[in-house]
């Protein structure tokens, strides 16, 4: 048995994004925990580029000049670390995307201004801030910033300022349905390119995020489908994720149940699955306010089981025995892979809650 304090933070960003499987339950018969480790790295890197880098640095000036319309910004975080206490906001965003009437998704508030459609904004020394240009190249329904080199202590655009490469913003939306496309080239590479959509009934709502990630190596494939709906007990959100490594034949799949959702309570039922020639590792469990238990198997074989209990989390190997190093090292990395994962996509969905 081990007590590690890591997986109580990394474990509450993982249940509120709700990571889960399809039902899979088989594998390779062997597991190679360095393997697995490598598989979840490699879905990491393929966010990491100095292009994605750049736009998530700069996801809130753009947004400012867009005067919040839903942009989709800071998508490279997928790559980089978060504090777990802000994990259960996740579930509360989409939550504040709703009218205080009730579950819809207005998309008249989706357009970016007509005013700066075809327009290149780039930086500006002197105020630090995003200006309107003469240079062309922008989309006709839509717009372009210039992306710079960041400077790795302010996380701000490096001055004198070099540029890397774009972002194209796009707006497909209609009268019913928010969507945008965001497209980050440098050079002719397409780093990231992705959709936001999201729609709306008076009883619930859909809002979808779909795409890819290309760090001129590895590519990531992702779709994560978020239902809203009103039940007697309240909202209750539905996730439904699914990301694909191809170069490394590896799946993540998870889907999820929010409920209780307040300012100190979400409370969630979740089921994750990894795939890949490594083996096939799947977590099962509920979580809420006061703790939680999760059920962890590999290749169909009980592996751990996970106890959440005030502050701490406690990892028992099956039938109580220690797991080896390399095995806490994949578990770890799997719990700090989703915790990583949850906080990018809030990032994803902050423009328009």
């Amino acid at each position: 048995m081990r007590v590690m304090q890591y997986a109580r933070l990394s474990l509450s960003a993982l249940v509120v994004l709700g990571f889960a499987a399809c039902g899979k339950d088989t594998g390779p018969s062997e597991f190679d925990p360095q393997g697995t480790t490598a598989d979840i790295a490699e879905a990491q890197y393929a966010f990491v580029s100095p292009q994605a880098e750049s736009y998530a640095a700069v996801g809130t000036d753009i947004s400012t000049v867009l005067n919040g319309a839903p942009v989709v910004a800071s998508s490279a975080a997928l790559a980089s670390p978060r504090p777990s206490a802000a994990s259960a906001a996740y579930a509360r965003q989409l939550v504040r995307l709703l009218p205080g009437d009730g579950p819809r998704i207005q998309a008249s508030v989706a357009a970016i201004p007509s005013e700066v459609l075809g327009t290149t904004f780039v930086w500006d020394e002197t105020t630090d801030v995003y200006t309107a240009s003469e240079l062309s190249g922008a989309p006709s329904n839509g717009v372009r910033f210039v992306l710079y080199a960041i400077d790795p202590l302010t996380l701000r655009p490096a001055e004198p300022v070099v540029e890397v490469g774009y972002v194209d913003v796009i707006d497909q939306s209609t009268s019913t349905t928010i969507a945008f496309r965001v497209k980050v080239v440098g050079g002719s590479v397409v780093y990231l390119d992705y959709g936001v959509s999201a729609s709306g009934s008076e009883s619930g709502g859909t809002i979808t995020v779909s795409g890819f990630a290309f760090n001129g190596n590895a590519r990531a494939d992702f779709t994560l489908k978020n239902s809203v709906s009103q039940s007697s007990g309240g909202l209750l959100l539905s996730l439904d994720y699914q990301l694909s490594v191809p170069s490394r034949d590896v799946s993540l799949d998870w889907t999820a149940t929010f409920a209780n959702i307040s300012d100190s309570e979400v409370a969630v039922t979740l089921d994750l699955v990894i795939n890949g020639p490594n083996g096939t590792v799947r977590l099962v469990g509920t979580y809420g306010a006061t703790g939680g238990t999760f059920t962890v198997k590999v290749n169909g074989s009980l592996f751990a089981t996970v106890s959440l209990e005030g502050s701490s989390a406690v990892i028992t190997g099956a039938n109580g025995a220690s797991l080896t190093a390399d095995e806490e090292q994949t578990l770890q990395t799997i719990l700090d892979y989703f915790d990583q994962s949850l906080m990018a996509f809030t990032d994803l969905l902050a423009p328009i809650s």
